[in-house]
């Protein structure tokens, strides 16, 4: 095994995800490569596309066509007790996937933990507690997510996603129903985190000034090709017509 497959945290070798029921859209393979302190972008016309790779890349789902491997795993060789282990070591957070709305704040941080059972009730309530003072959340834990802003559930579900210790961290629309303000301290708050993990997103146009600072690869994907930018720039400075017209639609948005 040569040096970049062992320092490479998730590989895709042309790549095709499985489309939802009733998906019409065209999938093109991928080819993807990340390390520990990347940031990843999946950008494009169609939200339910993108979801679908992110979904793959993290291993939620097995590819329909070319190879994923996650922590040097093939995903598509796991049985479920290797599967679950792998899934321990991935966070995922979705701003559009509603918290149980019949667990207060700290349970729903927890219940990750309880499930892998990694540490007793207690110990994952403390470690909860703990993570939510340091992701500075200014409610009661115990408030049910009904009775919380748009930015107090989003840092409960980055909470939740940080309780096992992930090195790999998918974020799922993560700026979904902030004002610009609220956008710039979660943005803050996943800029912290980047650090001794690789990150995978999809929503990042929501907030542009996130990917400016942190990405190191943008990935256009649409149901005509794949484009492949390795920074924020490039991306903005490309000349191809598609790319253009979702960011006429961005600057439109502003």
């Amino acid at each position: 095994m040569n040096h970049s497959s062992v320092s490479s945290i998730v590989i895709a070798n042309e790549a095709v995800p499985y489309a939802e029921k009733d998906c019409s859209l065209r999938f093109h393979p991928l080819d993807f490569r990340t390390q520990l302190n990347d940031l990843t972008c999946l950008v494009g016309p169609h939200r339910l596309q993108l979801r679908a790779y992110l979904q793959m890349l993290a291993g939620i789902t097995k590819p329909k066509l070319g190879i994923v491997k996650i922590f040097g795993q093939s995903v598509s060789g796991l049985d479920q007790a290797d599967w679950r282990v792998l899934r321990s070591r991935i966070g995922y957070l979705s701003g559009a996937a509603p918290l149980l709305s019949v667990q207060h704040g700290l349970m729903n941080v927890m219940i990750p933990a309880l499930y892998h059972g990694t540490l007793s009730f207690r110990e994952t309530a403390d470690k909860a507690r703990s993570l939510l003072d340091e992701l500075n959340c200014q409610f009661e834990p115990t408030t049910f997510p009904a009775l919380l802003s748009s930015l107090q559930r989003s840092q409960l579900a980055l909470a939740r996603a940080l309780i096992l210790n992930p090195s790999l961290l998918f974020l799922d629309v993560p700026f979904h129903d902030l004002g610009a303000k609220d956008r710039e301290m979660m943005g803050e708050l996943l800029g912290t985190y980047k650090k001794n993990r690789s990150i995978c997103m999809i929503g990042g146009l929501q907030y542009p000034q996130f990917l400016e600072r942190h990405a190191n690869r943008i990935i256009y994907i649409s149901e005509d090709k794949i484009i492949y930018f390795n920074c924020w720039r490039t991306f903005l400075e490309t000349e191809d017509h598609d790319v253009q017209g979702l960011l006429s639609v961005l600057h439109n948005a502003k």
